[in-house]
């Protein structure tokens, strides 16, 4: 069975980061950057760079845990990472003549892969996680009182496979950029200057965009072929991003304001199986439809209508409730037919979810590839 991986939810200590309930702190900043290889997104601003940023093809995200004890070894490597990443940004080496231009018996100080090329629209976004305040009860580097509320782990969703040795870390640094190499080079100089201090804890690697950030984006297309993401916020809805991205005063302490939270989720996408699954229980599943991405409806429905569909006769809809037999991926929401429920919004919905109801059954008791079986309100995010 498909299912969701959790991963932790980072505060970005800089400027703030993305938004997602109850996680991480992070400190950000809305660079509106046309795309391009050339193209330099300034590391320095009210906010850091990646949050709000047009968003670019490849990623690389790294979680890291701080092996030393000793505050000002910590000091003196954020310090040092924070001139780096000013220099990766721009294109430069991470030191000044540092692939080749140091002594030759001694290793480089830049490990080389970029060289010769552009900036390529890198942004590299640094954030801390709720275990550098407090492990285990133990105020680890005299900053337990700054640490942020609500910088705590989400609940368990429903189909989630926890992988211990995959989740949580002190620090994260997500790299994205539009060439794959930019990115990775970033990440590996960066991870070399903090042995001694930190080690990586997991990585992910990314490609393809999955989400528009602003106006001037298509919304693209994820691997199951559909538009998905439509609803996120642009970096040009200035109330937006003040409501449901930055965090105001009254969220926590002084250094989190203007910053956001970051959540990092790991989705197992069941390829084979949904390749042969028929077109229309694709857009069933999804609630969409595959050519246009508008919200889909039986067929005696408007393709572009947005009411809640009615059933036809001798369809398998009746009411709220869906019977499938076919592979239904258990990674929409929880619950595999969530998705094709009807959406409606309520007064209780937290900011930034919709609020599918939806009630499906199956054949089996059991759950399976053909089945899933769920009675309750289940929630997506937006």
């Amino acid at each position: 069975m498909p299912r969701i991986n959790r991963r932790t939810l980072f505060g970005l200590a800089g400027a703030g980061a993305a938004a997602a309930a109850g996680a991480g702190a992070v400190l950000a900043a809305d660079h509106l950057t046309p795309p391009g290889t050339d193209a330099v997104v300034p590391f320095r601003g009210a906010r850091q760079a990646g949050i709000t940023t047009a968003a670019q093809d490849h990623l690389y995200f790294v979680a890291l845990d701080v092996t030393t004890t000793d505050r000002a070894e910590l000091v003196d490597l954020l310090q040092r990472w924070t001139l780096a990443a000013e220099r990766l940004t721009t294109g430069a080496e991470v030191a000044v003549d540092g692939a080749i231009g140091g002594h030759p018996e001694a290793p480089p100080e830049d490990t080389g892969e970029a060289l010769g090329l552009p900036p390529a629209h890198l942004t590299l976004t640094f954030g801390v996680g709720p275990t550098l305040f407090t492990r285990d009860g133990v105020d680890r580097f005299g900053i337990a009182d700054r640490r942020p509320p609500k910088l705590i782990d989400l609940p368990e969703f429903a189909g989630d496979a926890i992988e211990a040795g995959r989740s949580d870390g002190d620090l994260c640094i997500q790299a994205c950029a539009d060439d794959p190499q930019v990115a990775v080079h970033a990440v590996r100089n960066l991870i070399r200057m903090g042995f001694g201090t930190t080690a990586v804890r997991w990585a992910q690697m990314g490609y393809g965009r999955t989400s528009s950030t602003v106006v001037g984006q298509a919304t693209p297309r994820n691997m199951f072929g559909f538009k998905d993401g439509t609803a996120n916020i642009t970096a040009e809805d200035t109330d937006g991003l003040v409501r449901h991205i930055w965090a105001g005063a009254e969220d926590g302490p002084g250094w989190m304001t203007g910053g956001s939270y970051l959540v990092a989720r790991r989705i197992r996408m069941a390829i084979e199986p949904w390749d042969r699954t028929s077109l229309v229980e694709q857009e069933e599943i999804v609630g969409r439809y595959k050519g246009t991405g508008a919200a889909w409806g039986p067929p005696t429905s408007s393709p572009t209508s947005t009411s809640p569909p009615s059933a036809p006769t001798g369809s398998r809809w009746s009411g709220s409730t869906r019977t499938s037999a076919s592979p239904t991926p258990r990674h929409w929401a929880g619950c595999g037919s969530c998705a094709a429920a009807t959406t409606s919004s309520t007064a209780s919905t937290p900011r930034g979810t919709s609020t599918r109801d939806c009630s499906s059954s199956a054949s089996s008791a059991t759950p399976g590839p053909s089945s899933c079986r769920c009675s309750r309100r289940c929630r997506r995010a937006t």
